[in-house]
């Protein structure tokens, strides 16, 4: 399937990166926010790092009326209200990637909220969208910065999971054409609890062992 690509919201640090990521990789991405003002800056911005780029910006809605793969990335406490919002608008056969990681702080140490439903914020998602519409979990442990920094490959490992493994499948084969960047499926849907877990794991590493942006790889003999 003929794939168009948006990021809900498209104006956070993380959701930049995988979208300028994805423009290197020769993808057209379409930014979305609350206002589409907000959005149309946030696409000027990206343009002037890739300047042979054009990003757009639309508001949410429109973006959900565009595109049948969205990287989901509003923050754990308006994910349910936002998905709400712009069941209405999606697609049928959408592949929603959600890259959300409910991280609470308690004595500067990170930790995954135990009051998320489902168990995972994957899972809960899953349970919020129309029948058709797919939940992958992806781009958990891999930090905003790192993804930033455009001049510097990655070098890291994204894992995948989800239930349905074409669709899976269908996101490794588009996010293997990042450079440095090797997806693997990590297995079902339920697994996205651990790699919610591995992003608070890192972070705790990172600043425990001052680490600068520390990632997942895996190393084979």
């Amino acid at each position: 399937m003929n794939r168009k690509i948006g990021l809900i919201p498209g104006t956070g640090k993380q959701s930049k990166g995988i979208a300028l990521r994805l423009a290197k990789a020769g993808y057209s991405v379409i930014l979305g926010s609350r206002t589409k003002e907000k959005a149309v800056l946030a696409a000027k911005e990206l343009s002037e790092k890739i300047p042979k780029v054009q990003f757009i910006g639309e508001s949410n809605e429109e973006v959900v009326k565009k595109c049948n793969l969205l990287f989901f990335a509003v923050p754990y406490q308006n994910m349910a209200d936002t998905i709400e919002k712009l069941k209405p608008f999606l697609q049928p056969e959408t592949i929603l990637v959600d890259v959300i990681v409910p991280l609470i702080f308690q004595a500067g140490i990170a930790s995954c909220s135990d009051e998320v439903p489902n168990n995972s914020v994957s899972e809960y998602l899953q349970t919020l969208v129309p029948e058709g519409i797919t939940v992958v979990g992806g781009f958990k442990t891999i930090s905003a910065s790192k993804l930033n920094k455009i001049d510097e490959p990655l070098n890291v490992d994204l894992f995948l999971t989800g239930d349905n493994k074409e669709a899976k499948q269908e996101i490794k084969e588009i996010l293997s054409k990042i450079t440095g960047l090797r997806p693997l499926d990590a297995g079902p849907l339920s697994f996205s609890r651990t790699t919610e877990q591995m992003t608070a794991l890192v972070i705790n590493l990172n600043k425990l062992n001052k680490l600068k942006h520390g990632s997942f790889r895996i190393i084979t003999s």
